[in-house]
């Protein structure tokens, strides 16, 4: 864990960032606060900004990182995995009475510093379309 709120004397609101070891030179920042989070991407000292991108495929009220699985898609070229873009899903909570949820697939192309979120998919074929 790199920063959070179970370190801070008198936090507003309850925060955290994760480093995640990645391959190929990335790696993935887990932050959020507040009940909500998302996944950033690092390649050497430049993190992608997906704050944006990520949060306009809203899948309901506090959205967040849904499990601890990340998909890495790539190809091995000799001895080493290449990779090009990752996927996980992303949820939020759509009748807060009921606590009943909705998820998307979250798909990243990486691109060394300047990762970009591609879209998101879901329903019936959501991982095939992720892929």
């Amino acid at each position: 864990m790199l920063e959070s709120s179970e370190h801070s004397e008198d936090p507003e609101i309850d925060y955290f960032v994760e480093l995640c070891p990645g391959y190929g030179g990335y790696e993935l920042l887990h932050q959020g606060g507040d009940a909500r989070s998302l996944i950033e991407v690092k390649y050497g000292e430049k993190v992608s900004d997906l704050y944006q991108a990520t949060t306009k495929h809203n899948p309901g009220s506090f959205a967040q990182k849904a499990n601890d699985i990340v998909e890495w898609r790539g190809i091995i070229k000799g001895k080493s995995f290449i990779p090009h873009a990752i996927i996980y899903r992303y949820s939020g909570i759509i009748d807060e009475e009921k606590q009943t949820q909705k998820s998307v697939l979250i798909v990243i192309a990486l691109n060394k510093g300047d990762s970009k979120v591609l879209g998101a998919c879901s329903g019936e074929n959501e991982s095939e379309d992720a892929r």
